[in-house]
């Protein structure tokens, strides 16, 4: 705990230190300097509400309390409860400030817990009101002790009294005292501001991201100081810019749907390829009003996932307006039923504006659905992942349904704009489909059928940028370049597929791979010169080296031995004695030796 604040030395403690003089403890002359932002930041990231779990946050602030408290011998008694105020004059240790201030998290994380719980449970909103206060009750004691200890330097004053009015804002928020928190919130953001720019460079971060956050609830409250303008737009940005933040977005949405409910009493009708049809349901109405502003709302975000959002939600009041329609028309067949005949026409007329509102329904759901594949795919072809191609094939099998349906609106059939731009589309859509079936082919080196869906994304294209120059809307430019983007690509492709295609096919590969180019060397080539490539070492001298033919060793023959006439030395050998009967023996059967 004590690594978490640092403390200064005052220079006559350390002169007086230096001279021998009696010096004061050193916790009397200690300076406190407590960064309230960073740590609850760092316990709130650490502790659960990174994934918006406050009862886990709020267990946690309990735990570290206690450890606190025993660790200033400062226990509250188990058996019967004694409130054990802290003075400023208690305040000799740094850790006595975080009493107030661990209290003070546990109560807000509480009030957030039941804010979560309080849609399905009307009672616990009083609740939440207490625990908030409980919470502006702690920070507000925070902000004292800081003030009257004399020991905190000015950053941590200034902490604590930003850390009290974003606390008192809060209630007057959920009071809806938009005067009041309006000031609390923007004092808040100027002591963030200003301490933002003293801090140091991983801390500033930490300081603007907290403005950011204040911000949507000060253009809520600035929004709600005018009298509550029917003005749905407004409103929809501040829905965007209270992405994340669960207790204003939950207070935009209750107002956007009360705001809603106001114009949709104001929208009688719509228009429908030249038709105007009146709209008598007030579900239907408020469906009309929510897809118009999401609509509006969609084309003025520019985040690619938030678009996202806004197409999900669009569509799912596509499906609650043709859900409300086909409840009117039930509606109309139980009544055709029970009326006579003479008013069987008015059912009928009322039944036709019915299936001409389904239509157009229909066609607003296809169209953004449409326009939302597209983003998808926008977002897939980024290269921020790896994407295989059969994920786009299945995504432009959807696309090229949803143009046939449309297409098959009745009302439509006859629109001849539409139809150019529906033949444009289905015809594109239908070449990136072969282009990416083709790819798929072309990993698996199945060649001949990768050659032949190239060859018909080619006749695609072909097709639909003679549609495109047809229809020449609003996004027939657009188109055209796409097309020709995807023409130079399948080009290139195809070229290659045929090669590996080649290489495949006679094995040729496997041959080269046996080969092996010999280079001559340069002391071979030192009366010419040879170019050679950059990427390939040169060969200095052979190695090894070649064979030559030499002369052979001549042999010597001895010529003059023949001529040579040799004395007979035979007088000079050692006679060897004969005797005994076997000598005898001998000497009558072979006789005496001519030596002897």
């Amino acid at each position: 705990m004590a690594g978490e604040v640092g403390s200064i030395k005052s220079k006559d403690m350390m002169e007086s230190a230096a001279e021998g003089e009696d010096v004061p403890k050193e916790k009397d002359k200690e300076v406190f300097s407590l960064e309230i932002l960073p740590i609850i930041k760092e316990s709130q990231n650490h502790h659960g509400l990174i994934h918006g779990d406050y009862q886990r946050y709020r267990w946690y602030c309990s735990r570290r309390l206690y450890r606190v408290r025993k660790s200033l011998h400062f226990v509250q008694s188990s058996r019967r409860h004694h409130k054990k105020p802290i003075t400023p004059e208690m305040v000799t240790d740094v850790r006595f400030l975080y009493i107030p201030l661990i209290n003070a998290e546990r109560a807000w994380a509480y009030g957030m817990q039941l804010k979560q719980e309080a849609n399905t449970e009307i009672r616990k909103r009083f609740h939440l009101l207490r625990r908030l206060r409980r919470a502006v009750a702690h920070s507000s004691k925070l902000l004292q002790l800081c003030e009257q200890c004399g020991r905190c330097d000015t950053r941590t004053k200034l902490e604590a009294q930003a850390y009290a009015a974003w606390m008192l804002g809060n209630v007057q928020f959920e009071q809806q005292q938009w005067k009041e928190a309006f000031d609390n919130f923007g004092n808040t953001q100027m002591i963030y501001e200003q301490l933002g720019m003293a801090v140091s460079e991983e801390q500033r971060s930490l300081y603007s991201q907290r403005v950011d956050e204040i911000t949507p609830n000060v253009r809520y409250c600035a929004y709600n100081m005018k009298d509550m303008p029917s003005d749905l737009s407004e409103l929809m940005k501040l829905r965007s810019s209270a992405h994340g933040d669960e207790m204003l977005a939950s207070k935009i949405d209750m107002v956007l749907a009360q705001t809603q409910e106001k114009a949709a009493t104001t929208l009688t009708e719509v228009m429908w390829c030249g038709q105007s049809l009146s709209v008598k349901s007030d579900k239907l109405r408020v469906v009309l009003v929510r897809l118009k502003e999401l609509a509006v709302e969609v084309k003025r975000v520019d985040s690619s996932d938030r678009k996202i959002e806004l197409y999900e939600q669009l569509l799912m009041e596509c499906q609650d307006g043709l859900q409300a329609v086909r409840d009117e028309q039930n509606g109309l067949e139980q009544t055709g039923e029970r009326k006579k005949q003479q008013q069987s026409l008015k059912v009928g007329a009322q039944h036709t504006i019915l299936l001409s509102l389904r239509d157009y329904l229909t066609h607003f759901k296809l169209r953004h659905s449409i326009d939302r594949n597209l983003l998808l795919l926008a977002t897939m072809k980024d290269g921020q992942r790896t994407v295989k191609p059969e994920e786009f094939i299945r995504v432009y099998d959807m696309l090229l349904q949803y143009v046939a349906d449309l297409v098959n609106i009745p009302g439509l059939d006859e629109d001849l704009e539409v139809q150019k731009e529906m033949a444009a589309h289905r015809f594109m859509f239908k070449a990136y489909r072969c282009y990416y079936l083709a790819q798929s082919l072309a990993s698996n080196k199945k060649w001949p059928e990768a050659m032949a869906l190239y060859s018909c994304t080619l006749d695609h294209v072909s097709k639909a940028t003679s549609h495109y120059r047809e229809w020449a809307g609003a996004g027939a430019q657009e188109g055209l370049q796409q097309l020709q983007q995807l023409s130079d690509h399948v080009r290139g492709y195809k070229c290659v597929t045929h090669v590996s295609s080649i290489l495949d096919t006679q094995g040729v590969e496997e041959k080269m791979a046996d080969l092996t180019v010999s280079n001559t060397a340069l002391s071979n080539q030192l009366t010419e010169y040879v170019p050679i490539p950059a990427n390939q070492k040169p060969v200095l001298v052979p190695f090894p080296p070649d064979y030559k033919p030499i002369n052979s060793k001549p042999f010597f023959f001895d010529l003059a031995l023949n001529s040579v006439e040799v004395p007979d030395l035979s007088h000079r050998v050692e006679k060897k004695p004969q005797g005994g009967i076997t000598g005898f023996v001998r000497g009558l059967i072979w006789g005496s030796s001519s030596n002897s």
